[in-house]
């Protein structure tokens, strides 16, 4: 953050020695919509620095303020409204005696909602002038809910920027890079002594690509309306394991699980590790018997459904009675997910990709749905929901 003028003439007279690529997050308020800066300081940075800058990345009240346009609460029914305002703070990175073809862009984060996902606009300018030429991309991620403020996010979106830059990354690739390293850390935090989080940058490569794999499924789901049918009375869940799981602090799941806002899957919380239980048992049963098997999802038992599954796919399904589950079974914890697993290996003699039960007294009938990876999964709900729509 640039706390004053003094600051600002340094940055300016050492970007125009050396020739410096600036990206630029304004930080002068907060995602929260806290003023962060002193009142008038954006015009001093605006003058003084803009036209040194490559990329801009504000937030909604940063760019609604730079452009002198109400951006809040704006959704895809808007984007002309997002992208005139993209294109008056583009045009801001330009001054009179500098080059009108060079390369630059707004990254406008959080720019609006589309069924309940955010999504940033990006906005690439490849000159001003006679030959105004203009690029839009929109990035949607899941929006999670989660008690306090994550602090920090801009700063560490614009800095990945920078680094895919500084590795010889083109503006738009680094723009892409960026967005991807941005939303596979956004998984973790830190919780602050008074209030708030910080995101953990800490996360193993490995356990980022378990909450991808776990976030492109989820993607897929949350995008159509038709699969908030498959979302039992107990909600949904989706959990992936690290390759060698053992134990459920190694297996990652939604917390809260998924359930149905305005008619459509909608993700309760965040992908954390250790936050699931009957789906975190179920993939590290499975596992002692095929470790191949990393990704579970819980399903919605409809006795219909499953005749159009097995009349209609390859998918292979094995039924699971709960009466037949021994009594030491039903009193000793944790014991359940075990014994269902090993009863349905002893009736196929390998795991099939689906299994079902009917429920039982106090236990509602579940759909399970395993696989390898999430293109695994996909293409098997891909096949049930075809089946069942």
């Amino acid at each position: 953050m640039i706390p004053d003028v003094k600051a600002l003439d340094i940055i300016v007279d050492v970007v125009k020695q050396h020739e410096l690529i600036v990206v630029l997050d304004p930080v002068s308020i907060s995602s929260a919509g806290e003023r962060l800066s002193s009142e008038g300081f954006e015009l001093e940075i605006e003058r003084s620095l803009f036209s040194y800058i490559k990329i801009l990345t504000p937030n909604i009240n940063e760019a609604g303020f730079y452009a002198n346009r109400d951006l809040l609460n704006k959704t895809t029914e808007n984007i002309a409204e997002l992208k005139e305002a993209a294109i008056i703070l583009v045009k801001k990175l330009y001054s009179d005696n500098q080059t009108l073809d060079a390369e630059k862009a707004v990254v406008i984060k959080s720019a609006g909602t589309k069924q309940g996902e955010l999504f940033d606009l990006v906005c690439i300018s490849k000159g001003i002038g006679s030959n105004e030429n203009y690029e839009f991309t929109i990035y949607q991620k899941p929006k999670l809910l989660f008690n306090g403020n994550v602090h920090g996010t801009g700063c560490v979106f614009s800095s990945a920027i920078t680094a895919f830059l500084a590795k010889g990354s083109p503006l738009v690739m680094a723009i892409e890079k960026a967005e991807s390293f941005f939303d596979a850390k956004f998984q973790k935090f830190v919780e602050l002594p008074n209030k708030g989080k910080v995101i953990d940058l800490t996360i193993s490569e490995e356990r980022v690509e378990v909450i991808n794999q776990i976030k492109e499924i989820y993607n897929f789901i949350s995008k159509f309306k038709k699969f908030s049918k498959l979302i039992p009375e107990v909600r949904m869940n989706i959990s992936g394991s690290l390759p060698n799981a053992t134990i459920k602090e190694e297996i990652a799941g939604i917390e809260g699980r998924i359930t149905i806002i305005n008619g459509y899957p909608q993700a309760s919380g965040e992908i954390k590790f250790g936050a699931t239980d009957h789906t975190a048992r179920l993939i590290l049963s499975a596992k002692e018997f095929d470790n191949s098997i990393n990704y579970v999802i819980n399903l919605k038992f409809n006795p219909n459904w499953i005749d159009l599954i097995q009349q209609n796919t390859d998918l292979e399904l094995q039924e699971i009675i709960r009466e037949d589950q021994p009594e030491k079974i039903k009193k000793q914890e944790f014991s359940t997910m075990q014994w269902l697993i090993k009863e349905s290996i002893a009736s196929k003699g390998k795991l099939p990709d689906i299994i079902w039960d009917k429920g039982a007294m106090g236990k509602e009938p579940i759909i399970r749905l395993f696989s390898k990876n999430s293109k695994d999964m996909i293409e098997k709900l891909k096949k049930i929901i075809e089946i069942i729509s």
